[in-house]
């Protein structure tokens, strides 16, 4: 009688084929190396990557008009003039504080919550559910309705806490609180999918760990920053790295909403790009801030895994 696997070699061998000569045998053992299945996909992805990367740094050494076509060699003039750049230096800062607001501050919210939710009940699953949704929304349309929730006058926000008798906020309006509006969108938006992977690393943990610390007779405390934290640290540091560099390539909240405004309090480098590159098409400038923003985006990647990876604990 044959089984399921043997049917399935029958009709693997009746596609090979012929082996007629040493073409045939070298076409036939290379169709069943799976690295050569999905070399196309990769090649192709190589190129464009590398292409655009290569052309991305060229270009950040040229003066480069597009109306006439003219590209002059510069150096690094282009460099040295957003490291002088006030408005460069500013988006830096605003990118760092907005990083480290959204980073940390979302990450201890995604593991109270996810632990909060780690129960397998028909609620807690409707709830996990709901809280993802903001994560597949495009970022426009939760731009716009927070555009509206937040304005001064008639926004909801401000009604509520009129309503409570609590001082009220110009929100993403206001220099000062402008940029804290903006993390507080992207905390929220971030926070279901967050949840969800916290709560695939709680489930990851075996059971017999904290069996064993209900027979030492172990507080929940000390059971949650002894054993849970630790076990969790491989899903919080894939966290920790894709946020961070998620915050410092945030662009579609900022142009939606403030326009790197009021004055510069929400400029951002992926906002600063645009603006140099597509408002005054000064694209020499633009490419030397790309290349500037990847240098931050991998050094920060590399000491994430370099300072937190030692900390991780793999099961």
């Amino acid at each position: 009688m044959s089984t399921p696997k043997n049917t399935e070699i029958r009709a693997f061998r009746k596609l090979e084929l012929r082996q007629h000569g040493t073409a045939y045998k070298i076409l036939n053992g290379a169709l069943k190396n799976p690295y050569v299945l999905i070399a196309p996909a990769v090649i192709i992805a190589l190129f464009t990557t590398i292409y655009a990367l290569g052309y991305c740094i060229y270009l950040s050494f040229m003066k480069w008009d597009p109306i006439f076509g003219t590209k002059e060699f510069v150096g690094l003039y282009n460099y040295q003039y957003i490291f002088k750049d006030e408005l460069f230096l500013t988006s830096l800062k605003n990118t760092v504080v907005f990083m480290l607001v959204t980073v940390f501050v979302g990450l201890v919210f995604k593991v109270l919550v996810g632990v909060f939710l780690n129960k397998n009940k028909p609620f807690h699953n409707l709830v996990q559910t709901i809280m993802f949704s903001p994560y597949i929304i495009a970022s426009v349309a939760i731009a716009t309705v927070f555009k509206y929730m937040m304005q001064p006058s008639a926004g909801v926000f401000n009604q509520i806490l009129s309503a409570l008798h609590l001082p009220t906020s110009l929100w993403y309006m206001g220099e000062d609180s402008a940029l804290m509006s903006l993390a507080f969108i992207t905390i929220w938006q971030g926070l279901g999918y967050g949840v969800l992977i916290v709560i695939s690393g709680l489930r990851a943990i075996p059971d017999y760990v904290y069996e064993a610390a209900r027979l030492d007779k172990s507080s929940k405390s000390k059971t949650f920053f002894r054993i849970t934290m630790p076990l969790l640290s491989p899903t919080l540091f894939y966290l920790l790295v894709t946020s961070s560099v998620g915050a410092f390539t945030t662009f579609d909240i900022v142009s939606m909403m403030t326009n790197g405004g009021p004055g510069t309090a929400t400029y951002m480098l992926a906002y600063y790009v645009y603006m140099q590159g597509i408002r005054f098409m000064h694209y020499g400038r633009a490419m030397a801030a790309s290349v500037v923003l990847l240098v931050i985006t991998s050094t920060l990647s590399a000491i994430n895994f370099v300072v937190a990876g030692k900390k991780v604990h793999y099961q």
